[in-house]
């Protein structure tokens, strides 16, 4: 039996994961700008690699791992040349508790959640640390789990099930915000 072209097989691989690849690489870059030139990047260098890729493994996670880390060569090109910096939050445990609340009423109401995502959502998402912000975005949005996690980053699980966490209570917290100041909820007193 003859055996498929590598070409062949490689973008079999890739076609079902490629909008994953290009959403991730528009949230992870520092301007949507690069997001083409990274998904581009990417997977060349996965091409020139695919005889190192194992037969049966997971190549979503394969390909994920090439992809952040040249977002993080791209990132670093960009920083050293006067690009934007990422801003550290600084959350305030007591105004978390205020609310918790507004967050409660919020998830009874789903619908109106959806009536206030616009750009506040996204700089929400922006203002995460890096590693919360990736981990968020490939547990969430690309569905891996947290041992995929843990192998595209080379990170310990436990390591990545902190980010997560971290990064949902601190999307939770502007998210209440978010409601509170749009008038859709009254805060807590």
């Amino acid at each position: 039996m003859a055996q498929r072209p590598a070409a062949a097989e490689f973008l079999d691989l890739l076609e079902p994961i490629r909008n994953s690849v290009y959403r991730y690489a528009a949230r992870m870059a520092w301007g949507d700008d690069h997001a083409s030139d990274i998904v581009q990047e990417a997977v060349m260098t996965a091409w020139r690699e695919f005889g190192r890729f194992e037969a049966n493994t997971n190549f979503k996670a394969w390909m994920f791992r090439i992809l952040i880390n040249t977002i993080y060569r791209l990132n670093k090109r960009v920083a050293r040349h006067g690009g934007p910096q990422l801003d550290e939050v600084h959350h305030d445990l007591h105004a978390t508790m205020e609310r918790e609340e507004a967050w409660s009423s919020l998830m009874e109401q789903p619908e109106r959640l959806r009536e206030m995502l616009d750009d506040r959502l996204v700089a929400s998402l922006d203002r995460l640390g890096t590693d919360e912000r990736q981990c968020l975005l490939l547990r969430m949005l690309e569905g891996f789990s947290y041992k995929e996690i843990s192998a595209v980053l080379d990170i310990p699980m436990g390591t990545a099930m902190s980010h997560v966490h971290r990064a949902r209570l601190k999307l939770r917290e502007e998210l209440a915000a978010l409601a509170v100041e749009n008038g859709l909820l009254r805060e807590s007193a």
